[in-house]
């Protein structure tokens, strides 16, 4: 059954999905935010060269859900990344708001709800700049795996994270912020590849609070060909290079650029620099070999955890107590009621 639509929101919220060539997944995505409790003011979609049908499906889908939320959809004129996506749609949303939505993930029906929700009764010393949530992990069938839980969540870890220079982790599917934030810090750049959110995040929590309600409203999607797997090397690089320069941010010093940070990695000594590709190589293949057998690629999924495990076995340990932690508590949890089986039956 369908839950009814509250009334709209006097504040209004734009939810912008970038996308490149994932429609088979779209449409969940979609599905999911129409079907909110508090619905948004329009959905905006920037097509970042899709050649797979995107604009038929798009055009299509807002059709067939006129008069609930208008699907606006946006083309780029080349493909230049999902940071240039996001930022072509907001600068042309209408909404006070901007909610994130991966085109691969999807939200829990209340999941706008519970976000203005906590912002009207926050009382906290600084205003909420960003709010993100927990979520769910599932994989590519939609089947929930475990809970997704990162981030700060109050005010005080906000303020513990920024004192330290430390990185503010959110599901960027589960992000809320006002687009006068959004505008003040620039956006988001391609100054740290594809790490584009964290910096983001950053950025935004020197406008105000940034933090994660611990609900899990958001289905992240463990799938082949994401960016934590495809653009793994470029990511984890820049993550490092993110991490060094809030520290730096912290102490007042001027941030490091690529390639003054590439020069530092290189002239670090032999042993130091095998001893990190290798726990590179370590994390890499756990990641892959987890996410393949997630998806049900038990061998490939097999022989990627062995390599991890020559690799790193310490990554590799410390993943597996993880993962047989979180499935004891997520089998503890459907034993309540609490952990979905799939996305399907949480809406």
């Amino acid at each position: 059954m369908t839950t009814p639509a509250e009334p709209r929101n006097p504040a209004s919220i734009s939810v912008v999905i970038p996308t490149f060539n994932d429609v088979v997944r779209l449409g969940d995505a979609l599905a999911s935010i129409v079907g909110q409790t508090l619905l948004p003011t329009e959905i905006l979609v920037a097509d970042d060269g899709s050649d797979d049908g995107t604009e038929r499906f798009v055009l299509d889908f807002g059709a067939r859900h006129a008069g609930e939320v208008p699907v606006h959809y946006l083309q780029l004129s080349a493909h230049r990344g999902a940071w240039a996506a996001r930022n072509e749609a907001i600068a042309r949303a209408r909404g006070e708001w901007i909610a994130n939505c991966d085109s691969d993930d999807t939200w829990a029906p209340t999941k706008l709800a519970r976000q203005m929700s906590f912002i009207r009764d926050w009382r906290g010393h600084g205003r909420i700049a960003l709010l993100g949530t927990y979520g769910y992990n599932m994989n590519d069938a939609k089947r929930v795996l475990s809970h997704a839980v990162m981030g700060p969540t109050s005010e005080r870890d906000y303020e513990a994270i920024r004192r330290a220079g430390g990185i503010f982790y959110v599901i960027h599917s589960s992000a809320l912020f006002l687009r006068s934030d959004f505008e003040a810090v620039g956006g988001y750049t391609n100054e740290y590849g594809a790490a584009d959110d964290y910096p983001f995040f950053c950025r935004m929590a020197e406008r105000g609070v940034v933090l994660n309600m611990p609900e899990p409203l958001v289905y992240y999607r463990k799938r082949a060909g994401s960016v934590q797997i495809g653009q793994f090397w470029d990511l984890r690089r820049e993550v490092q290079r993110l991490a060094v320069n809030e520290r730096r941010r912290a102490a007042c010093q001027t941030p490091i650029g690529r390639e003054e940070f590439a020069a530092q990695l290189a002239a670090a000594p032999a042993w130091e620099r095998f001893k990190r590709r290798k726990q590179l190589w370590g994390f890499y293949f756990y990641r892959a070999g987890a996410t393949n057998l997630a998806n049900g690629r038990r061998s490939a999924g097999a022989a990627q955890l062995m390599l991890a495990s020559l690799a790193d076995w310490r990554r590799l340990r410390a993943g597996l107590a993880n993962a047989l932690w979180t499935r004891l508590r997520g089998a503890a949890a459907r034993r309540r009621g609490s952990l979905p089986q799939t996305t399907d039956t949480a809406s």
